[in-house]
């Protein structure tokens, strides 16, 4: 998980330097944010690793996914992309650094199960398909199959709020809005 942390802390390090305060209902300006994943919405907090539950990589909200087809959420960047294909990091056209991390503990599987459909500096479109992921050959080895999405660089005064239990499928809009 250190390694996934300092590499994350390197790749996104464009901050925008706009100090402008904003409440974005993630489809506002040039983003439009769709759900990455089909599943329920879930509190940060209940996901069962601290790095997330926490916030230490940044606010954001989870997916209990129920299948394990993953989309962009934006227009953008594949800013990273792990070996293990277990997390992408994506930029949006308009600097929104966002994290997708399938599951707990799945970099502890090497990519088994993981079929990645994009490389680090592609460009990707909002509902393209970016990874396939075969969750019942990784069900039973993980601890869990939530799939936090973070935002990793909110401004300090900025949070994540979701409808928590709400059941989504790839591709929906207005999931998420970002508020100060």
């Amino acid at each position: 998980m250190r390694k996934l942390l300092e590499s994350l802390k390197q790749t996104f390090t464009q901050k925008t330097a706009d100090n402008e305060v904003k409440e974005v209902n993630v489809e506002s300006k040039d983003t439009t944010f769709v759900s990455p994943l089909s599943g329920k919405l879930l509190n940060i907090e209940e996901v069962p690793d601290q790095v997330f539950s926490q916030r230490i990589m940044g606010d954001g909200f989870a997916i209990e996914p129920n299948c394990g087809k993953v989309v962009s959420p934006v227009n953008g960047t594949v800013a990273t992309l792990f070996h293990t294909k277990h997390a992408i990091g994506l930029v949006s056209d308009d600097g929104q650094e966002i994290l997708i991390h399938f599951g707990i503990d799945t970099v502890n599987l090497g990519g088994e199960g993981f079929e990645a459909l994009v490389s680090e500096g592609d460009k990707v479109k909002v509902g393209q398909t970016i990874l396939n992921v075969d969750i019942d050959k990784i069900k039973g080895k993980v601890p869990s199959l939530i799939t936090p999405v973070i935002f990793t660089n909110l401004k300090e005064n900025e949070k994540i709020s979701v409808e928590v239990g709400k059941e989504v499928k790839a591709g929906d809009k207005d999931i998420v809005s970002i508020v100060k």
